[in-house]
């Protein structure tokens, strides 16, 4: 049955455990901070329940020219564990969409047992590192079918990441023998998000796939997560565009400190002069929307029977003064934030 992306066994696993009342922690490691949820399945409400949360900004953004991002992930890392008590609650992190890769295949009709010998031979084709250097997964998507012991019209997502660059994020947690539970990519967490939020699935029971696309946009320090789906489909695309780029184009046309440029554009309004300010980020502002623009195009051409009905934005950039409604009325799609 259709399911979010994500070993279903494990995330079974996971429900049953915040069945029992037993919390989860949810973290993320960001360019400014790191954010992290407590997430508790209420079984009689049918509901999950945010228990507690914790944001822990880090002393300088990881991206500035002296920052040191192990030594900064260090300390937020320490102030959270200082703060909250984990227990035995499992924890799970969430890693960059851009260090990944993630490819969608369409697979002939097969027998269903012969499925995992496909994929790892896609696998090779796919990856450009042996299998021996990455860590990597997949899952049958969408609304294949399995009749007479062969899969129909399915999608498999393989999903990749280089075992150094795994090994890297999970450090600043196993020196503290905290013990993860699970390991998500950004983008297929957000796409979990809409799977679960706004189109409404649940693990049980089989849906047809919904006549809407949403675009969701996750816009980070420098790049972008770029993600479309009907809650069955996906197609995803890293827009080399974030927060960051807004900020640098105000240290050029106004001649300021990376910090002061970064306190400019996140209290733009409240300026002396915000309309200098807005004239400096303009044309950040057009590219944005230009690259925006050509990846939904393509995923148009592509996918020609599609409708796109809103965009979502998500993530730290989108609370840049003037952008929801700067995308609004160059894309003509709802924004909502």
């Amino acid at each position: 049955c259709p399911g979010p992306v994500g070993t279903q066994s494990r995330m079974l696993a996971l429900r049953s455990t915040m069945a029992d009342m037993q919390a989860v922690w949810g973290i993320e490691i960001g360019n400014a901070g790191l954010k992290a949820i407590r997430l508790r399945y209420a079984e009689s409400a049918g509901q999950v329940i945010a228990a507690a949360f914790d944001y822990v900004p880090h002393a300088k953004l990881l991206s500035q020219p002296d920052a040191s991002p192990d030594e900064l992930i260090a300390e937020a890392v320490n102030t959270f564990l200082s703060r909250n008590q984990l227990g035995g609650d499992p924890v799970v992190i969430g890693l960059p969409g851009q260090t990944a890769l993630a490819k969608f295949i369409q697979m002939p009709p097969v027998e269903g047992s012969k499925v995992a010998e496909i994929v790892k031979y896609e696998a090779r084709q796919q990856i450009p590192f042996a299998l021996e250097e990455v860590i990597w997964d997949w899952q049958v998507m969408g609304s294949g079918i399995e009749e007479g012991g062969y899969l129909l019209d399915a999608e498999v997502g393989l999903f990749a990441m280089k075992r150094d660059q795994v090994q890297h994020h999970l450090q600043p947690f196993l020196d503290r023998k905290v013990e993860l539970e699970l390991v998500q990519i950004a983008p297929l967490a957000q796409f979990n998000y809409l799977w679960y939020d706004h189109y409404g699935y649940r693990l049980e029971g089989d849906k047809a796939a919904k006549d809407e696309y949403v675009v969701l946009l996750d816009m980070g320090a420098d790049n972008t997560s770029l993600l479309v789906t009907n809650g069955q489909k996906i197609w995803i695309r890293n827009v080399p565009l974030g927060g960051n780029h807004f900020t640098r184009a105000l240290t050029k046309e106004m001649k300021l400190t990376f910090a002061k440029a970064e306190h400019l554009k996140c209290n733009a309004t409240r300026s002396p002069d915000p309309r200098a300010v807005f004239q400096a980020l303009r044309p950040i502002f057009n590219d944005y929307v230009s690259e925006i623009q050509r990846s939904i195009g393509y995923f148009a051409s592509v996918n020609r029977q599609a409708k796109i009905s809103k965009l979502i934005g998500v993530g730290n950039g989108f609370k840049l003064a003037g952008l929801q409604k700067f995308l609004q009325q160059n894309l003509q799609y709802e924004v909502e934030r």
